[in-house]
């Protein structure tokens, strides 16, 4: 029920700085070193030990470092697999986990990419979930830029289109605007948030900018990725099902399509392997996998969008509450630590079920 709840997680690791390997070497250390320990030993409450499973889910980039990976645009890109770039079109291999780490353990250097060795290598390669959030973002981002790259390339990024844009944004209630980067020719645009985006996905209206036969080849693209979105988050969703759907969707995704500009006939369809990235190849050839794998859950428990709101949670406090690494040389107090003592005194009410809010005194006159 706390699931989703930004308040019910709690943190461990706060720090400054560039998310890399050397530095989350050294800030996770002490994190490791306790999570080795309910590996091994588990931990003593009340008299009864417990065990513990350990389970890793986060955003790709943050996945990569600490499992001492490759880039996703490195030639060997999945963390799970050891598929290459040249052959993320072949649709006649299945790509499923076959990565360990025990393997990784023994030798760090034993799968093409993986460089150093794993940071939570007490985790089972099956037990890192890709995160549902991160999938849903990053495949709406491209959903839309190819939208807007295909009016590029028509020739039709002007005023009228950037206008008819605007105000389809505006009735769906989603503040957007375009800007011209200063001292270029190139254009900007507002980034969407995750609930905008699905929002869009669901409802925009793309015959404004295309002929119809081709808006609704673009919104069967999108109304399939929709759909696999929702499989995504029914525990009850079959995985072997849902892999046949990501397949079609995938393949209709890769079709390039060429129209002669004089009959506007189709020349021919290919696919096209340049318009996909990592997080697609997961999608197909891995997800179906982990719903498989933690069934019992279902991939919603590994969503990290309470993370993300905690992380926006901690920069609104930054902003607001904290003396932003400011104050006198003598009396300097770092942001960070103000932060992490601001949650520690919410985690005290709690567990001491101390009230937060207390009515307000009333004056009484006495005459």
């Amino acid at each position: 029920m706390n699931l989703f709840k930004p308040d019910c997680h709690y943190t461990t690791v706060l720090f400054p700085g560039t998310e890399n390997y050397p530095t989350l070497t050294v800030a996770v250390n002490a994190l490791i070193q306790e999570l080795q320990e309910l590996s091994n030993n588990g931990m003593i409450i009340n008299n009864i030990l417990w065990n513990f499973e350990l389970f890793f889910s986060s955003d790709w980039k943050f996945l990569a470092i600490c499992l001492g990976f490759n880039a996703a645009n490195s030639n060997y890109f999945c963390p799970w697999c050891e598929i290459t770039k040249n052959q993320r079109g072949n649709g006649q291999v299945d790509w499923v986990i076959s990565k360990s780490m025990s393997i990784l353990n023994e030798n760090p250097i034993a799968y093409p990419g993986h460089k150093l060795p794993p940071l939570f290598n007490m985790i089972s390669l099956k037990n890192h979930v890709p995160d549902k959030l991160h999938i849903m973002l990053r495949i709406t981002d491209r959903l839309w830029e190819l939208v807007l790259q295909e009016i590029k390339n028509e020739g039709l990024f002007n005023d009228i289109s950037r206008n008819i844009i605007i105000k389809e944004m505006e009735k769906l209630k989603i503040r957007f605007e375009f800007w011209k980067i200063r001292g270029t020719e190139n254009w900007d645009y507002t980034s969407l948030m995750g609930d905008d985006k699905l929002r869009v996905l669901q409802n925009f209206n793309l015959a404004k900018l295309f002929d119809p036969e081709r808006a609704a080849l673009i919104k069967s693209l999108w109304n399939g990725f929709a759909e696999l979105y929702d499989l995504l988050g029914e525990i009850k969703t079959d995985p072997q099902y849902f892999r046949l759907k990501a397949k079609v969707w995938y393949e209709l995704f890769l079709k390039k399509t060429v129209i002669d500009p004089e009959t506007n006939n189709i020349l021919e369809q290919t696919l096209s392997i340049i318009r996909c990235n990592p997080i697609y190849l997961c999608l197909v050839s891995h997800v179906w996998e982990f719903m498989l794998i933690h069934k019992r859950w279902g991939l919603n428990a590994f969503s990290c969008s309470a993370v993300e709101k905690k992380n926006h949670n901690h920069v609104c406090y930054f902003f607001k509450k904290t003396l932003k690494n400011g104050e006198n040389f003598q009396n300097k107090t770092s942001a960070i630590c103000e932060i992490l003592e601001h949650e520690n005194r919410l985690l005290f009410y709690t567990q001491n079920n101390v009230s937060l809010s207390y009515p307000k005194p009333q004056n009484i006159h006495i005459l």
